[in-house]
């Protein structure tokens, strides 16, 4: 089976996050919540040039998620200032200044008492074009129901582990600094391909001098990433021992998954194993803090399928649009490429060859 493509354009993936913010009024706030809207940038780059705008040290700049680089995202970010019309005017024209590919601007949302915290975003939703698909899936999904409910495993995602077109390694950074190895870090970093990566390349001093240059949320996300790494290998261990044949092991990107091949299959994961716990690293009150937490190994949704049509930048092969929504912690590429082989499954298509799966953009 050929995996479809994911994210060929900006414009194939579009992500507005969901949270429910408690708001208070303007005389009795401290900070501003605003909703940003970017393309071309990560989330730590979008806050740093916000914390630019307003004249606020970064730290005063905060976000509930992380949304992809390559991609057009809208998500809440909290500026620890109550900010006028005219600031923020002012900042959206510094964010039209940086060009199409790599534009933001923010809209005003209200006011309040405290800032956005990691993790508290209800969720996001979706709306992706999938490209290069078959004839098969192609009249599978024009001729099926418009809405689908899938089940799927919950890993986290290749973007978890890198920048679009640079080395999967954040992993193996956040290994290096958990081991207190700053040298090897820094060497990994350099070779990321990220805006961090671009900074590490022009430090000449020791590498212990450059981590604290850094926005401290930096490197404690290079940890979580760590953590993350483990926590897929050992979901696509409980999978591959619940799904027997019923399962597909894959390489996309240089990073190792277990794809299960019917909806049966995950299901079985989930009644065996419905979380497994995970280490998780905030930066909170000045310091890196480790705690673990239960993660769901099984996520649903509805997938609504919009529309199918040739697709102009594959000749011969088709095009799909979709929709749906994900809780916090829920990777979209993911689902999208799980729910394709499950339907490639169903029709006798087989397993996806694991080539063909790393070319594929996820």
């Amino acid at each position: 089976m050929h995996l479809p493509l994911l994210k060929v354009l900006p414009e194939d993936f579009r992500v507005t996050e969901t949270l429910g913010l408690e708001t208070a009024a303007r005389d009795a706030s401290t900070h501003t919540y605003l909703l940003l809207w970017k393309r071309g940038l990560t989330t730590h780059e979008a806050l740093g040039a916000l914390a630019a705008a307003f004249g606020v040290d970064v730290r005063d700049v905060a976000a509930a998620g992380l949304k992809d680089e390559d991609g057009i995202t809208e998500q809440f970010v909290s500026v620890r200032a109550v900010l006028s019309p005219e600031e923020v005017e002012r900042a959206n024209a510094r964010g039209r200044s940086c060009g199409e590919d790599r534009a933001w601007r923010v809209t005003p949302h209200g006011s309040g008492t405290a800032p956005l915290r990691t993790g508290e975003l209800d969720g996001n939703c979706f709306r992706l074009v999938v490209r290069d698909l078959d004839e098969p899936l192609a009249t599978a999904l024009a001729e099926g129901p418009r809405r689908h409910t899938h089940f799927f495993v919950n890993y986290y995602d290749t973007q978890r582990f890198g920048v679009p077109g640079g080395p999967k390694q954040t992993h193996l950074i956040g290994g290096a600094l958990l081991a207190g190895d700053e040298d090897t870090a820094l060497d990994l970093l350099r070779r990321s391909g990220s805006a961090e990566g671009k900074r590490a390349l022009d430090h000449q001093g020791p590498a212990h001098e450059f981590w604290p240059r850094l926005d401290p949320r930096v490197p404690v996300f290079y940890r979580c990433a760590h953590a993350s790494y483990e926590w897929n290998a050992r979901v696509r261990a409980l999978l591959g021992e619940s799904a027997g044949a019923e399962v597909a092991h894959v390489e996309r990107e240089g990073l190792p998954y277990a794809f299960a091949t019917t909806r049966e299959a995950v299901l079985r994961l989930a009644v065996r194993r419905p979380e497994l716990d995970y280490v998780r690293y905030r930066w909170t009150d000045g310091a890196c803090v480790r705690s673990t937490a239960a993660r769901p190994t099984v996520l649903q949704t509805h997938i609504s399928v919009h529309r199918v049509e040739p697709d102009p930048l594959h000749p011969g092969r088709f095009a799909c649009a979709v929709s749906f929504f994900l809780p916090s912690g829920g990777y979209a590429t993911g689902a999208v490429h799980q729910w394709f082989v499950q339907i490639a499954g169903a029709l006798g298509d087989g397993a996806p060859d694991p080539a063909v799966a790393a070319g594929g953009r996820a």
